[in-house]
């Protein structure tokens, strides 16, 4: 009588470490994209104002960063006026042609004058832009 040596069967199953491995790639591409728009925005101080709450800035929006001195930025890059005039329509066009609202946020440096502020609302009511968002931050200690 020939004696087989006993093979211990394995439960099937199968293995989980390379879905936990994309698992894992994709949290650190999510973050890393999130922090990223984060540093795409120029270091502004904002008006101290309670503001909406409930308004959250789509991540497609557009947004103006209007310094002290009267300088605009658009996506970390310096512009004059006429250029954000006119990429702002464009976009103002498209967003009309899909049936969509266009969403639009400036942030201004509290310490500049109003005047570049007023000038670029007035060049954009004149190409059909009527509304858009001011950032803020909440004043300390919560405010009024």
């Amino acid at each position: 009588m020939i004696l087989r040596p006993q093979t211990r069967r394995r439960p099937l199953g199968f293995d989980m470490t390379p879905m936990i491995d994309v698992v894992l790639q994709l949290i650190i591409f999510f973050l890393f994209t999130s922090q990223l728009s984060q540093v795409m925005r120029s270091p502004i101080d904002l008006p101290e104002e309670k503001g909406d709450e409930g308004q959250v800035v789509s991540p497609g929006a557009i947004v103006i960063d209007v310094g002290a001195d009267g300088s605009y930025l658009m996506e970390g890059q310096a512009r004059t006026l006429e250029e954000v005039v006119r990429v702002v329509s464009l976009e103002q066009q498209h967003a009309e042609a899909v049936g969509e609202t266009l969403d639009l946020l400036i942030r201004a440096d509290r310490k500049g004058p109003a005047a570049h502020i007023n000038m670029l609302a007035t060049r954009l009511a004149g190409v059909g832009v009527r509304q858009w968002k001011l950032g803020t931050t909440s004043p300390p200690g919560g405010g009024p």
